[in-house]
């Protein structure tokens, strides 16, 4: 469970610094803004991976 935390963590603030960048009017930083973003999405989107898995239990 920590290292689903830790990666969404890291995930989202890497997805708001990226989206944050991209704002301002240079063509360099909206390209690494949204570069940025986009891996934050993907560590976020990765972190779903390592989530607890359901076990069944039989009696």
């Amino acid at each position: 469970m920590t290292k689903t935390i830790i990666m969404f963590s890291t995930g989202l603030i890497m997805f708001m610094a990226g989206m944050y960048i991209s704002t301002y009017l240079s063509t360099f930083a909206v390209a690494v803004g949204t570069a940025l973003a986009v891996a934050g999405g993907w560590f976020m989107g990765s972190s779903a991976f390592f989530l607890l898995k359901t076990q069944k239990r039989s009696n």
